[in-house]
């Protein structure tokens, strides 16, 4: 390859590495959005469980009091009726009623001291759920803006990139091309590799002394033995080895 077919070559891979970074970029979109999403949605989650909490509470609350006052007012009926007994059976039976009247009063109004102090424990929650998710929503929303800048200026270059391939497309030759688009589609940049210190820059492989006048020369395309790569010469590496 002649040394402009060379620098096209090297320019296409350029400017496929601009075209992969996007293409990573989206498929890794939504993993990234989700990352920044979470402690927003566990907020609101959280925020949502203490208000059922709340509102569980209070209903049961109201429950006990109603409860409560049903029994007491049975308890004073009861009460008025004291004067009618006429016998013993009749007044413990009627001690009886009232006995368990009194206990049932005592477990309501346990059960509803209960409902209060969870009503209290969540009205104290709510607000602090509240401005944590409200942290937590703006945190996200100034994340997902610098996400969605990153992402326009990806795909600005994606655009731009694309544009210009076709033109260096054409400056490289026929035998090159599909083998370059075959390293391409396989995603293991680089696929155009240049030797770095008598070895192949992509994987390492050290080139011996013939092969490397082979890539220098430069005649015909030349892979690396081990990974496959394009290998190109660059003129400064005749120091570093001293050809």
């Amino acid at each position: 390859m002649t040394p402009d077919e060379i620098q096209a070559l090297l320019d296409l891979q350029d400017l496929d590495l601009k075209l992969i970074e996007f293409e990573r970029h989206q498929v890794a979109l939504p993993e990234m959005i989700e990352e920044i999403e979470a402690p927003a949605r566990l907020a609101r989650e959280q925020r949502e469980r203490i208000e059922a909490e709340l509102e569980l509470a209070r209903s049961q609350q109201r429950h006990f009091e109603l409860e409560l006052v049903a029994n007491n007012d049975q308890f004073r009926k009861l009460q008025t009726q004291q004067m009618r007994i006429r016998n013993q059976i009749e007044y413990d039976a009627f001690n009886h009623e009232l006995d368990s009247l009194k206990d049932r009063a005592d477990a309501l109004e346990e059960s509803g001291i209960k409902w209060i102090e969870r009503v209290e424990q969540t009205s104290v929650q709510l607000p602090e759920a509240q401005e944590r998710e409200k942290q937590e929503r703006a945190r996200a929303e100034a994340l997902r803006k610098e996400l969605d800048k990153k992402t326009a200026e990806l795909k600005r270059i994606h655009d731009e990139a694309a544009e210009l391939k076709a033109p260096l497309i054409n400056q490289i030759p026929g035998q090159v091309l599909p083998y370059y688009r075959r390293l391409r589609v396989r995603g293991r940049p680089p696929f155009v590799a240049t030797i770095n210190r008598g070895a192949c820059g992509g994987c390492g492989f050290r080139h011996p002394p013939q092969r490397l006048q082979e890539i220098k020369q430069s005649r015909k395309m030349l892979a690396c033995e081990q990974c496959g790569r394009i290998q190109v010469w660059r003129e400064e590496e005749e120091e570093k080895i001293g050809f």
